[in-house]
This record gives C-alpha cells, sequence and structure tokens, in this order.
C-alpha cells in the first residue's frame, strides 16, 4: 500500500492531461531515480465508453480511491479493481479501463 504522502521527492507541476481532461497525472522523481505518477480519472462518458493507455515499462497501478474495470492487453474480460486493489502491465503494452466514479491512484514505473 502507498504511503499517504512521499517526502524528499521533486513533481513535475506540468500535468499530463488526455481525453480532454477527463485524466490527468503528474510525475514524482524520487532521489534515488525512482518515478511514480499520480492520477486522477474521471467517469468515463457517452464519447467515450473507456480509456486506452500504452505503457513504455512495467506498470503496477495502484488504486487509491474509487474503482474501476481494467482489461490489459490479451485479456479476454475486464477484471474489477477497487481502493487498495493493484494490477500490473508489462512494457510495451496497453490497457483500457473503464469506470462511471473518480477513481485516484498512483502508478509506480517498475522497468
Amino acid at each position: 500500500m502507498t504511503a499517504a504522502q512521499f517526502t524528499n521527492v521533486t513533481v513535475n507541476t506540468q500535468a499530463s492531461i488526455s481525453y480532454d481532461g477527463r485524466c490527468s497525472s503528474h510525475t514524482v522523481m524520487f532521489e534515488d531515480g525512482r518515478h511514480k505518477t499520480l492520477g486522477v480519472i474521471l467517469p468515463s462518458d457517452t464519447t467515450v465508453e473507456q480509456y486506452h493507455f500504452s505503457t513504455n515499462t512495467s506498470e503496477r497501478v495502484e488504486i487509491i480511491s474509487g474503482e474501476c474495470e481494467v482489461k490489459i492487453n490479451g485479456d479476454e474480460e475486464f477484471s474489477y479493481y477497487r481502493a487498495g486493489q493493484s494490477f500490473v502491465v508489462e512494457g510495451n503494452s496497453s490497457f483500457n479501463l473503464r469506470t462511471e466514479e473518480i477513481v485516484q491512484y498512483v502508478c509506480h514505473l517498475e522497468g
């Protein structure tokens, strides 16, 4: 489980924003070279039934609040995740996410 706060970090103040502002995140850089992103995903709307995200490196996505369904590239069905749970996506892959509520997450870049 993620700590409630991170200390001794640098935060990129320029957000990564996609899907007309419905998804946004900030990169957090640690002194030891690790990176994480902290983000918010708003509920899917009628024009976007699900969000599609690509990965460059292996990522462990930890749900901090809310709930969502995720379908990782290669999976046949969506899986349900809620606060306190996480899922892993391999590098150079992708996943689809859909939600009916606000989701906050920490993405641990592990590659």
